[in-house]
């Protein structure tokens, strides 16, 4: 075992004259000291001042016992929920509370008490979180072992196999976040299932980064390029009921696969037959997918695209299209007046609407850390500081060199948003802030031409028959006359692609009616 060699002669006498002063503040401020500690302190001083030259070994036998017990109640007295912890932080009187505990460990360690060495061990790793990981592996390793002998815990006048547990698996997981080692990352699994452990909430975040490890390790190396982590670690919540909502989260913790841009171009084709006005956005995302693939990076991810054009010029309609045919989860974002960034960081826990940003519902319930996200009428985005500017927010979102660690407000932990494909729509670039409108490649749409009304017409029909759950093959064919009128108006004034929507299913309706069978409902709907 490691342990930390104290100069007795000058620590003890140090840590009791700090325990005086604790608890004649204590008494000033009328809060009671324990009994315990009362009746300890005067043996302890006179074991210090009594047995300061000769070795512990050398003590007498009920001194050395009565002292090492001592030292050890002081150290657990003095960590979270000890019988001193709330005094300490009140008083101040050591800073962290965390480092007298481990002063107090190392005494109890040096007077011969294994738990002392644990205590000693794990105090120190909280102190040094990037310190002692392989000490706390080999510790780790040799008390899972004495637990699965059934040693005899009876150490210090009591049965001490609870705290042995406890600290074994604290151990575990501080060593599994230093190493990061999967195999010890799956004996730390099996510790806690094997003894029914519930994970303490301090450690909660350290659970996180198992579950993290322990995802990594169920992934071949060759695959891992085509996963992305999505949450890095959480914070504990404050109360055992929250946990729940937290832990719900936890699969994103683990590699998610990445959608891959799709084996050809074949999609671009599609596109160009249903959107022939959009052929420089699609020029510009064809040019994307030929370059990654060239270089092998087989994941899909777009740089940040915005369209500008006219309102009623289909802008909305083919980002919703391209992740179609692309294969890509899709979130539409409507932003026209939108002004609070919570939308996108989440609210923080407490409140009564406290959730995670809605990016991280939909990743975690679509499984998927690079989904394309359409930010609808970019261009109208409130302004205002209420709970912050959503358009500041944003520019972390889109920004390479911070977007993989976003800190989400309910989670309290990094969320890596690098994956996403952003795409926007704008029909001004007069209202957009000028740091965010840089963030983009900015593509102009032009009007559609009177050549386009077939392909736009169709268009509508299988937005119909997608919103009624059928095929367009079973919808009403419209009249040539009808057809050819609607055709002429279009041509007179392209921008009224809204309009015609609107039309072809006023058109529809009227027609289906003309098609009824005779009877006063028609057959259907006797």
């Amino acid at each position: 075992m490691f342990v930390w060699y104290a100069d007795l002669d000058e620590r003890l006498p140090r840590l009791l004259e700090c325990l005086d002063a604790l608890c004649e503040s204590m008494q000033e401020d009328g809060k009671s000291v324990p009994r315990w500690v009362t009746q300890g302190i005067p043996p302890a001083r006179a074991a210090a001042s009594g047995y300061s030259g000769p070795l512990p070994q050398d003590w007498p036998i009920w001194v050395l016992e009565k002292t090492r017990r001592f030292t050890l109640e002081m150290a657990v007295a003095c960590i979270p929920l000890g019988d001193l912890a709330e005094a300490m932080q009140k008083e101040g009187c050591w800073s962290p509370p965390e480092e007298f505990a481990w002063q107090w460990a190392t005494v109890a360690a040096q007077l011969g008490s294994k738990l002392g060495e644990i205590y000693a061990l794990v105090l120190a790793a909280r102190l040094q979180p990037k310190a002692y990981g392989t000490f706390l592996r080999d510790a780790f390793y040799f008390w899972r072992a004495q637990l699965r002998n059934k040693a005899d815990f009876w150490m210090e006048g009591c049965d001490r196999s609870a705290q042995c547990r406890a600290l074994t698996l604290e151990m575990g997981l501080q060593a599994v976040a230093r190493l990061e080692d999967t195999a010890l990352a799956r004996e730390v699994n099996r510790f806690i299932r094997e003894n029914g452990t519930n994970v303490p909430l301090p450690l909660f975040p350290l659970q996180c980064v198992l579950e993290r490890v322990l995802g990594k390790a169920e992934i071949p190396e060759e695959d891992r390029r085509s996963r992305q982590v999505v949450l890095q670690s959480m914070q504990p919540p404050g109360k055992e009921d929250d946990r729940r909502s937290l832990e719900r989260f936890r699969p994103l913790l683990r590699p998610l696969p990445l959608v891959t841009w799709p084996q050809s171009l074949s999609w671009a084709k599609m596109l160009r037959q249903e959107f022939p006005w959009m052929e420089a956005a699609i020029g510009a995302l064809e040019r994307q997918q030929v370059l990654a693939q060239r270089l092998g990076a087989d994941s899909l991810r777009l740089r940040p695209l915005l369209l500008l054009g006219p309102a009623g010029t289909g802008k909305t309609r083919f980002l919703r299209r391209l992740g179609e045919t692309m294969g890509a989860p899709t979130l539409f974002v409507p932003l026209a007046g939108a002004n609070d960034n919570m939308l996108l960081k989440g609210t923080a826990r407490g409140w009564s609407s406290a959730r995670p940003g809605f990016l991280v519902e939909m990743m975690l319930e679509r499984q998927c850390p690079n989904p394309m996200v359409i930010l609808d009428e970019i261009d109208k985005i409130g302004l205002g500081r209420q709970n912050g500017r959503i358009w500041e927010t944003l520019l972390t979102f889109l920004e390479p060199a911070s977007s993989n660690r976003v800190l989400d407000e309910f989670l309290l932990g990094e969320v890596d948003y690098s994956a996403i494909g952003w795409l926007a729509t704008a029909n001004s670039l007069e209202d957009l802030p000028g740091p965010l409108r840089s963030r983009w490649e900015i593509i102009r749409v032009g009007l559609p031409q009177a050549e386009d009304f077939d392909r736009i017409l169709e268009n509508v029909r299988r937005d119909v028959a997608r919103e009624y759950g059928v095929d367009t093959v079973v919808l009403p064919n419209l009249d040539a006359t009808v057809r050819d009128r609607l055709q002429r108006a279009f041509a007179r004034n392209p921008r009224s692609m809204r309009d015609l929507r609107g039309v072809v299913y006023q058109l529809l309706e009227i027609q289906a009616m003309a098609e009824r069978p005779s009877g006063r409902n028609g057959d259907w709907l006797q």
